[in-house]
C-alpha cells in the first residue's frame, strides 16, 4: 500500500520526459531549418519604436540582440521593406538613430552609439553601453531591465483595473524573470528573499510551504485569484508568471480565511508568438531536473493560444539518502472568443515524491540542542520514510466586457491531493540522545473548490467617477482519510545526536486500506459589495462591506465518532482613502475586518496526544488599521506601511505537558513596519530589497495569565534582506548576484523559554548571457546559504544547508 508511487506515476514520468524531449529537439531543428532557408526574407514594416521593431526582426529571426533600455530610449526605427537579411533588417531599422549594430563574441549582438557629428575630439570617441537582454516576453512589466519592478497587478478580490503603486494594500510582486533568475524551483527561495516573508516551513517537508506574514502563519495560497486552503500541495513555480504577495488581512478580498495574508500563484499564458524555452538544471548532490516552456498562437489571426510547461525531476540531493522526484505538467489555453470576451483555461497534473526529515522535539524540561551539533546534510529520519504527493488542477477564468459601463468576470477552481507518508520522528532526550517513533499515515484525499462571480458597473455622480463592484466567493475542502491500524513503531531509543542511526523499516502489520471516511470539510462563502470612487486625480476611496460565512461539518476521530456540525456568519467593513500628491507618490490609510475560521486541534502536540484532538474552536473577527505609501524614484520603487492586527489567541495549553489542549482564549496582537524597495539603483546595480520590524504580543488572556506580553510562537519581530545585481560594465554579458537575508529569534513554545537564535544567510551567484546556434543562451550559478549556517527554521525542523543550483536555458 505505501511507498510504491501510485501506477500513475509510471505512466506520467515518462511522458513528461518525452515531451519536453521531443519539442526541444524537434522545435530547433524546425527553427534552424527555418532560419537556414530563410537568412533572406521579406520584411515590411513601417516606422515605429525602435525598441518594437528590433524585438520582431531579432525574434523572428532568432538572433540574441542585447540593448541598453536607456540607449534606445524613445528613438524611432526606420521603415524596413524588401528582401533582407536579418543583420541587414537590423542596420535598416536603425538607419538615422545615431546607433550601428556590433556582432560580439558567441554571435551576441549589441548596439553603440556612432560618433557624434560635432568635430570635437570628446565627441569622436565610441561609447559601448550596458546591454540587457531584448526579450519578447520579458521586456515589460517586471523583467530584469525594468529592475523587476511590476507597475501591473492582477485584481485583488473585487477591485480590478489599479495599477500596484495605487492599490492601499502591501503587495510584493515576484516576476517569472526573477523566479528565473533566482532559479526557484520552489517557492522557498522567494519567501527567502522578500523582505515580508518569514518561511517557517520548508516545501520539502509534506510539499507544503509556510510562511509568517506579519507575524500569522499561513498556508494559505490562491491560483489566479482564487483561494486555496489549508494547504500548499502542488505548488510548483516552472508555470507561474508571478507571484503577487499581500500582506495582513484579506476577508472582504478573498472571504474569510488567514490574518496574515494570501499568497497568489499567476499562471503564465499563452503568448502571441511563438515561444519555446528548455532548461537543464542541477540542484545539488546527483538531482537535475529538464524542464520545457512552449507557448504560442494556434489560429492564424491570434486568437486562440497555448502555454504548455513540463518538468521532470529526479535523483538523491545534497543530503545523503534524502531523494527528491517530481514530474510535472501543464497547459493553459486563451480563446478569444470575441474583442470583449476572454476564456481562460489551465490544468496541471504534479506528482511529488522525496524523503522526508523528523520533526524534533524535546522531551519535558529538556533545552533545545545548538543547531551547530545537527549536520542538516544528513537524514536524521530513516532512508526510507517518505512523503508522497499527487495533485490535480483544473481552472477556468470569465472576462466580458458588455459595454463602456458594465462587465462580468468569473473564476472556478478545483483541486485533488492525495497525500501519504511514513514519519520517523525525533524526540531529545535529558541525557543528550534521542529516541525515534515512526508512524506510517494512510492516504489522505483533500478536495478543494472555489469559485467567484463579480459585476462590475462604472458611473458618475457628477464630477466623482465610480466603479461599482457586486461579488461572490466560495471555497470548499473536505479531507477523506482511511482506517489504518498497526502503523505505529517506536525504531530507536538512547541513539547518539553525534551523528544519525538508519535501522530497517519495522513490520508495520498493515494490509490495503482500511475504510475510508469524510473527517473534516467546511464552506467558505463571502457576499460582498464595494465602491471605487474617485473625486478628483489626487483624492480616491475603497469602500466595502462582505457578508462572510463559514459552514464546518467534522467526525474526527473515526467513521463512528458523532458528527459535529457549526455554522457563523460575520458582517465584515473595509474602507481606504488614497492620497496622490503627486504622480510618483501614493499615501493611503485602510481599515479592515476579516472572519476566520477557528483552528483545529491536532492529534499530538510536543509528542503528547492532545486531550481535545480535531476539535474545531470558533470562527474568529480580527481587524486591521494600515497607514502606507508607495513611490516611484526614478528606477525605484519604494514603499512603506505601518499596521497593526488584533486577533484572538489560539494556542496549546501546556500547563501539563503531557496533556496538552487547543484553546482559544486572549488576544494577539501585533502593531510593526514594513519597508521595501525593488528596482534599479543604477544603470548596472538592480536591488531588491527591506525590512519588516514588528512587536507581537499576546494580551489580556484570563485563561494562561502568565502568558500575557509573551510572543507568540514562531514569530520573528525582525527581519531584514536584500538582493543585489550588478552587470559587470565592459563585460554586460555577465552578471553577479548576492543576497543577505537576517531573520531574528523566535520562541517555539508560548512560555518564550524555548529560543531559537537568530540566523544570516548570505546567497551568491552568477549568470553569462551567449548564443548557441544564433539563439539566447543563458547559464545560471546560485550558491544560497553560502557559508553553510546551521540553523532552525522553526521549532521542528533545521534548515536547509548550503546548495548549489547550475542551469542551462535556452530560449528559440
Amino acid at each position: 500500500m505505501h511507498r510504491q508511487p501510485p501506477h500513475c506515476r509510471a505512466t506520467l514520468r515518462p511522458a513528461a520526459l518525452a515531451l519536453i524531449l521531443a519539442l526541444s529537439a524537434a522545435a530547433p531543428a524546425t527553427v534552424l531549418a527555418q532560419a537556414g532557408a530563410a537568412s533572406s526574407r521579406d520584411y515590411d514594416l513601417p516606422a515605429a519604436p525602435l525598441a518594437t521593431t528590433l524585438n520582431t526582426i531579432s525574434r523572428g529571426a532568432g538572433l540574441a540582440l542585447t540593448v541598453d533600455s536607456a540607449l534606445v530610449g524613445k528613438r524611432q526605427a526606420a521603415a524596413v521593406r524588401g528582401r533582407l537579411s536579418p543583420q541587414q533588417a537590423l542596420r535598416a531599422a536603425l538607419a538615422g538613430s545615431g546607433l550601428e549594430l556590433v556582432e560580439g563574441a558567441a554571435g551576441v549582438y549589441t548596439l553603440r552609439a556612432l560618433p557624434a557629428p560635432v568635430p570635437a575630439p570628446a565627441a569622436s570617441r565610441e561609447t559601448t553601453l550596458a546591454p540587457v537582454t531584448v526579450s519578447a516576453e520579458r521586456a515589460g512589466d517586471g523583467s530584469a531591465e525594468l529592475g523587476y519592478v511590476a507597475k501591473t497587478l492582477s485584481a485583488v478580490g473585487p477591485w480590478e483595473g489599479r495599477e500596484l503603486q495605487d492599490t492601499p494594500y502591501a503587495i510584493s510582486v515576484v516576476p517569472a524573470e526573477l523566479i528565473e533568475n533566482i532559479q526557484a524551483i520552489s517557492p522557498d527561495q522567494i519567501f527567502k528573499m522578500n523582505p515580508t516573508t518569514q518561511l517557517s516551513w520548508p516545501t520539502l517537508q509534506n510539499d507544503n510551504p509556510y510562511v509568517y506574514l506579519r507575524g500569522f502563519q499561513s498556508s494559505t495560497t490562491a491560483r489566479n485569484g482564487l483561494p486555496r486552503d489549508v494547504y500548499g500541495h502542488g505548488t510548483s513555480t516552472e508555470d507561474v508568471e508571478r507571484v503577487e504577495i499581500l500582506t495582513g488581512l484579506s476577508g472582504f478580498l478573498y472571504g474569510a480565511g488567514n490574518v496574515g495574508g494570501l499568497i497568489n500563484y499567476v499562471s503564465k499564458r499563452p503568448t502571441k508568438e511563438r515561444y519555446n524555452s528548455v532548461t537543464l538544471g542541477y540542484t545539488g548532490g546527483e538531482n537535475f531536473y529538464l524542464h520545457g516552456d512552449f507557448g504560442g498562437p494556434i489560429d492564424a489571426d491570434g486568437r486562440f493560444g497555448y502555454r504548455i510547461n513540463a518538468v521532470t525531476q529526479d535523483g538523491e540531493t545534497g543530503v545523503d539518502h534524502y531523494k527528491v522526484h517530481k514530474d510535472f505538467l501543464s497547459a493553459a489555453f486563451d480563446w478569444h472568443l470575441t474583442d470583449d470576451l476572454l476564456l481562460q483555461v489551465d490544468a496541471s497534473r504534479r506528482e511529488f515524491h522525496s524523503s522526508r526529515q523528523p520533526y524534533w522535539y524535546m522531551a519535558s524540561g529538556v533545552a533545545r540542542p545548538s543547531a551547530r551539533s545537527l549536520d542538516p546534510t544528513e537524514l536524521w529520519s530513516q532512508p526510507w520514510a517518505y512523503s508522497d504527493v499527487d495533485s490535480n488542477r483544473f481552472g477556468a477564468n470569465l472576462s466580458w466586457k458588455l459595454s463602456k459601463r458594465l462587465a462580468l468576470r468569473a473564476g472556478y477552481l478545483n483541486q485533488y491531493d492525495v497525500r501519504e507518508y511514513a514519519a520517523a520522528d525525533n524526540t531529545v532526550q535529558a541525557n543528550g540522545t534521542y529516541n525515534q517513533s515512526s508512524t506510517l499515515i494512510a492516504p489522505q484525499e483533500q478536495k478543494t473548490k472555489a469559485y467567484n462571480a463579480f459585476v462590475d458597473f462604472s458611473f458618475a455622480t457628477g464630477p466623482v467617477q465610480h466603479k461599482l463592484t457586486a461579488g461572490y466567493i466560495s471555497t470548499s475542502w473536505r479531507r477523506y482519510d482511511y482506517v489504518l491500524n498497526g502503523a505505529t513503531a517506536t525504531t530507536l531509543n538512547g541513539a547518539s545526536l553525534d551523528s544519525p542511526t538508519h535501522v530497517p523499516e519495522p513490520a508495520w502489520g498493515v494490509v490495503g486500506k482500511g475504510q475510508k471516511w469524510e473527517r473534516l470539510a467546511y464552506r467558505k462563502t463571502s457576499v460582498m459589495v464595494g465602491d471605487d470612487i474617485a473625486f478628483n486625480d489626487q483624492w480616491s476611496l475603497l469602500a466595502g462591506v462582505n457578508r462572510a460565512t463559514v459552514d464546518n461539518d467534522m467526525t474526527w476521530a473515526s467513521p463512528s465518532a458523532t458528527p459535529t456540525h457549526y455554522r457563523k456568519s460575520a458582517t465584515t467593513p473595509t474602507l481606504s482613502l488614497i492620497y496622490k500628491p503627486l504622480d510618483s507618490l501614493t499615501t493611503y490609510v485602510s481599515y479592515m475586518e476579516s472572519l476566520e475560521p477557528g483552528g483545529a486541534a491536532s492529534d499530538t502536540y510536543g509528542g503528547y496526544a492532545v486531550t481535545n484532538a480535531g476539535a474545531v474552536l470558533d470562527p474568529l473577527v480580527s481587524e486591521q488599521v494600515v497607514l502606507g505609501a508607495k513611490a516611484t524614484l526614478g528606477g525605484m520603487l519604494l514603499t512603506g506601511a505601518l499596521f497593526q492586527i488584533d486577533k484572538s489567541l489560539q494556542y496549546y495549553d501546556v500547563s501539563d505537558p503531557t496533556r496538552p489542549a487547543y484553546v482559544q482564549s486572549g488576544r494577539q496582537v501585533h502593531t510593526g513596519l514594513e519597508l521595501t524597495a525593488t528596482g534599479n539603483l543604477t544603470r548596472n546595480l538592480t536591488l531588491i530589497g527591506g525590512l519588516t520590524l514588528m512587536e507581537a504580543r499576546v494580551r489580556k488572556n484570563k485563561q494562561s495569565p502568565a502568558l500575557e506580553g509573551k510572543r507568540p510562537v514562531g514569530v520573528s519581530e525582525q527581519m531584514a534582506k536584500i538582493y543585489a545585481e550588478y552587470r559587470i560594465p565592459g563585460f554586460e554579458a555577465i552578471t553577479v548576484n548576492g543576497g543577505i537575508s537576517y531573520t531574528g529569534k523566535f520562541y517555539g513554545d508560548n512560555a518564550n523559554t524555548d529560543k531559537m537564535p537568530a540566523y544570516t544567510l548570505l546567497d551568491a551567484g552568477v549568470r553569462y548571457l551567449t548564443a548557441m546556434g544564433g539563439y539566447p543562451l543563458t547559464l545560471r550559478l546560485n550558491v544560497n546559504n553560502l557559508t553553510d549556517r546551521r540553523y532552525w527554521v522553526n521549532q521542528y525542523y533545521l534548515g536547509d544547508p548550503r546548495t548549489v543550483s547550475l542551469s542551462a536555458n535556452l530560449k528559440f
